[in-house]
């Protein structure tokens, strides 16, 4: 027994020893590894970004697999429904896709139209309000005719440099080849991930049982349940909530008779997908384009928003996505703010599922804790 004991406690000694001399040689070359793990990122990029589309494609999978004949014993449809799930799973998605393109193209163009066409009027009529007041502001007036002089010189420069910057065959052609060749790798991945799910978990099961013991896998698979949970709902409600916001403002705007209803409702409903400042970021595309028309009506259309976002933050969106995020809003903030920060629109829409499943997590161990110990 003292002999168990004892090479429990040296082999706990050796890992601890090995942790230790591990984490020092990051620590003494840190930017080495920084590079080394960027250069592994590039290297299983298109492999996470497959998982990543085998596990949205699985959802409406799982829900295709319930319906198609679920309890016959036919062996050819047993073996044609997961191909038959996948393909009506594929066909579906991309179906909502050409038809959110097919709206949300042409308003898009409109508004971008509308704006490279209304700027320079905004621009005029700021130009002409600043002029009421140079004279009592000499400082501004000399800045103001500065600017003037170089804005052309400045403006000239930079469409050279971004000129230079997207014509260049080479490497434009390059990055495009780059990213579609990533991107068919993972859909590949993906459907191999898919067809073989089963035998996939079997073997993620088996290594569990041979290197993880006891109370520990238990506690592993039930992490990774929080964590499927929050990020289906996450994904479905938000989709859901994107879809339901854009047509109010759209239903809205036309009954207030404001200006492009039909383009703004279409911005709002694209933007709201990044959660908590996506309909902000496109009412301020709304605002910009309405003030070109109406100022007045481009600051009522500010209220009728906030008030929209009100109703729809409190009625709509706890019963479209429920309890599903469960993540307070300073963490939703926090979440968009550190994802965005390390992979841009990808780590936005990633974080706050990841960190709401790591607040679950938390919570429920710090209950549990407080419960054990008879805090509350």
């Amino acid at each position: 027994m003292n002999h168990e004991l004892n090479d429990t406690k040296q082999k706990a000694f050796v890992k601890t020893i090995v942790a230790a001399g591990i984490i020092l040689l990051i620590v003494l070359n840190f930017t080495q590894a920084i590079g080394i793990i960027k250069n592994i990122y590039k290297i299983i990029y298109p492999l996470l970004l497959g998982a990543g589309i085998a596990f949205v494609l699985n959802i409406p999978v799982s829900k295709y697999e319930k319906v198609f004949f679920p309890g016959s014993k036919n062996k050819w449809i047993i073996k044609m429904r997961r191909g038959a799930c996948i393909i009506l799973s594929i066909l579906t998605i991309t179906v909502i896709i050409l038809i959110f393109i097919s709206i949300l193209i042409p308003q898009l163009s409109k508004s971008i139209s509308l704006l490279s066409a209304g700027l320079p009027t905004i621009y005029n009529r700021f130009v002409e309000w600043i002029d009421q007041y140079t004279d009592k502001l000499p400082m501004l007036q000399q800045k103001l005719e500065e600017f003037s002089m170089d804005r052309s010189k400045a403006l000239g420069k930079g469409l050279n440099l971004f000129g230079n910057w997207i014509w260049g065959t080479a490497s434009l052609m390059s990055i495009i080849f780059s990213k579609l060749t990533n991107l068919l790798i993972a859909f590949i991945f993906s459907i191999y991930i898919l067809f073989g799910k089963e035998k996939v978990k079997k073997q993620f099961d088996k290594l569990l049982s041979v290197y993880v013991k006891g109370d520990k896998k238990e506690k592993l698979y039930e992490c990774l349940q929080i964590a499927n949970e929050s990020f289906t709902d996450f994904f479905v409600g938000q989709c859901k909530e994107a879809l339901i916001l854009g047509l109010l403002c759209t239903i809205g705007m036309i009954i207030f008779r404001f200006p492009y209803a039909t383009t703004i409702g279409s911005v709002i409903g694209l933007t709201a997908l990044i959660p908590m400042l996506g309909a902000y970021l496109g009412a301020a595309i709304g605002f910009l384009l309405i003030v070109m028309i109406n100022p007045l009506k481009a600051v009522l259309f500010l209220v009728f928003i906030i008030i929209l976002q009100q109703v729809e933050g409190n009625l709509i969106y706890p019963k479209v996505v429920g309890e599903s995020i469960g993540l307070p809003g300073i963490w939703v903030f926090a979440a968009i703010i550190i994802g965005g920060g390390f992979m841009g629109i990808t780590g936005i829409l990633i974080g706050v599922p990841a960190a709401s499943t790591v607040y679950k997590l938390l919570r429920r161990f710090v209950n549990k804790r407080l419960k054990t110990e008879n805090f509350i």
